[in-house]
């Protein structure tokens, strides 16, 4: 696939866009692009809710029984959960399909927090997923309305490579408005302006003078000519590692070979939609699982030693789902979820957090507790993975309180 113009030059931050032409817009992407010496940070978001209590199940719990007769994932019989451990006196279970996860997980890669998520009292996809990419509720007031990602990176301060932030999607999240720096690149491989050479050859002459706008398009144009000479030097790659195809394969690929190429990337933001199974939860979630565990297991893989060593990977989603099944075998919309945090730093094959349980008085209107707040997790991340000494401006209502998830100093940090 070759993507035009317009999708290659109007992939960037509503906050970056400077329209040049009828139809045509650019971001501010600078033209150099350069290896880089601080950690790689990859946000996975899990788009439609996804049901942590068929992801990580406690199984044997009498009220998860009760309340999922036909949908639940069992500790006994043809196709168990995997066992993970114990939380606060309740056996866990990985959804039996998610064999590379637990893999990575034994291997101490990988690490769970279970009833994790923002308190708030939306259940709409687009506001929960807005106020959890902006980090904030709905009760808390933020001095700018840009998105925490954005704040992290601007707030690191220090000279970046062009590709230092890639979102590899058509579009940038909200989690990155405010960052003018942020390249959408949906697939690396295919990052090109329609005819290639040529017509950026065109384009660069049709662009050549002083003029703010003709200067971004010089160095948009730079960025796709980066990339293309990065791909070129690492070479074909024919091993598949492990990779399902579809949707997260593509994004997941793109990312690794970014990566590999070693063009500066340091913030990498991944969408994997689908996780909303109001029907057919079982059947849904037999397909989703092993899309998320073979695909996260391959990439993992396909970076290697020394990328791995630099790399965290974390997965969140806007809200779990409500710990009763529905008349059509699926889940409605619900509150806590977990987390995902994979990397070579990560002090992996342990469960995190607290379990707050399932009895009706333990419930929040009829929702799994969020007993850890996203952003707790996050913002270790950033302190010891990236360096980030405010993370109390990136996340101005939570105070920094790590749970030991990843290693790294975080001295300094308020």
């Amino acid at each position: 696939m070759t993507i035009s113009r317009r999708h290659i030059l109007g992939a960037s931050s509503s906050a970056a866009l400077m329209a040049v032409a009828p139809g045509l817009k650019i971001s501010m992407a600078h033209a150099q692009a350069a290896p880089s010496t601080r950690d790689l940070l990859v946000v996975l978001y899990l788009r439609g809710g996804s049901d942590s209590l068929q992801v990580i199940a406690p199984s044997g719990d009498a009220n998860y029984i009760s309340n999922r007769p036909t949908i639940r994932v069992r500790s006994d019989g043809t196709t168990p959960g995997i066992g993970l451990g114990t939380i606060d006196k309740v056996d866990m279970y990985f959804h039996p399909l998610a064999t590379d996860l637990k893999g990575l997980y034994d291997q101490g890669k990988l690490a769970v927090v279970v009833a994790a998520g923002l308190n708030q009292d939306s259940r709409s996809h687009f506001e929960c997923q807005e106020r959890m990419e902006f980090g904030a509720s709905k009760t808390e007031t933020l001095k700018h309305n840009d998105g925490w990602l954005a704040r992290h990176i601007n707030l690191l301060g220090s000279t970046r490579a062009s590709l230092a932030t890639v979102a590899v999607s058509a579009d940038n999240p909200i989690s990155l408005l405010g960052h003018s720096g942020a390249v959408a690149i949906p697939n690396a491989s295919a990052f090109n302006v329609s005819g290639g050479a040529g017509n950026i050859s065109i384009i660069r002459k049709l662009n050549g003078g002083s003029t703010a706008y003709e200067r971004t398009a010089t160095q948009t144009l730079s960025a796709v000519e980066a990339v293309q000479t990065a791909l070129g030097k690492l070479g074909a790659d024919s091993t598949n590692y492990g990779y399902t195809g579809g949707g997260l394969t593509t994004s997941l690929r793109s990312l690794a070979s970014m990566v590999r190429m070693n063009i500066g990337v340091e913030v990498a933001h991944v969408n994997m939609n689908g996780w909303d199974m109001h029907d057919g939860l079982v059947g849904e979630m037999n397909a989703r699982m092993p899309d998320l565990s073979r695909n996260l297991s391959a990439f993992w893989r396909e970076l290697g030693t020394a990328q791995q060593a630099r790399t965290t990977v974390v997965t969140m989603t806007e809200f779990g789902r409500r710990i009763r099944e529905n008349a059509s075998q699926g889940t409605d919309h619900g509150l806590a979820s977990f987390m995902f945090v994979l990397g070579g730093s990560v002090n992996g094959g342990r469960i995190y957090g607290s379990w707050p349980g399932l009895a009706a008085n333990q419930l929040v209107n009829g929702d799994l507790q969020v007993t850890t707040d996203y952003r707790r997790v996050i913002g270790e991340l950033l302190a010891k993975r990236q360096g980030q000494t405010r993370v109390s401006q990136v996340f101005p209502t939570v105070a920094y309180n790590p749970m030991g998830i990843v290693t790294g100093s975080d001295a300094g940090v308020t």
